[in-house]
């Protein structure tokens, strides 16, 4: 059978989709769902949510968060550290070394693109930030998750589109 132009690329977006309205569904039905889920839900905390979601690299603050929320910052403080257990900033940071790890297990961006896409202001200030959050420099785990076998086919796929 011919596939049309553009058959494969509709294809992957369309599980895509499908991934996600499956993971969605499963998480309204569970009670175990992850913090972040639950309280991106609640009306107070999801708009800040997903502002930082949305631009990892801002420097974000506490008073401009709470102001997204609607809230005054103690407020906001407190209800985001109930809802997700710590605190804004400290959110914000493992919300960056997130993408950080996918950055670099990716293989494709230099470490000066990843400290820009992840709010830092130099290389230098993104590798010691990594190191405090990981124990090791960035390089270093790049290195280290290249050599996992599960990593190396993944870098694998990602070449030949599989």
């Amino acid at each position: 059978a011919t596939s049309a132009p553009g058959q494969q690329t509709v294809l992957d977006r369309l599980l895509d989709v499908l991934l996600v309205l499956a993971i969605r569904a499963c998480f309204q039905r569970s009670e175990h769902a992850p913090r972040w889920y639950q309280a991106s839900a609640d009306p107070r905390l999801g708009p800040a949510l997903s502002a930082m979601h949305a631009d990892p690299a801002r420097t974000w603050t506490v008073p401009e968060l709470a102001a997204i929320s609607g809230l005054s910052r103690a407020a906001f403080a407190r209800i985001f550290q109930l809802a997700l257990g710590q605190a804004p900033m400290q959110y914000l940071t493992d919300w960056r070394m997130t993408l950080a790890r996918d950055h670099l297990r990716a293989g494709e961006l230099t470490l000066a693109q990843i400290s820009a896409r992840t709010g830092y202001a130099s290389p230098y200030a993104f590798a010691a930030a990594f190191r405090r959050h990981h124990g090791i420099p960035p390089g270093q785990w790049r290195q280290k998750e290249m050599t996992n076998p599960r990593a190396v086919q993944a870098a694998a796929d990602r070449i030949h589109g599989a």
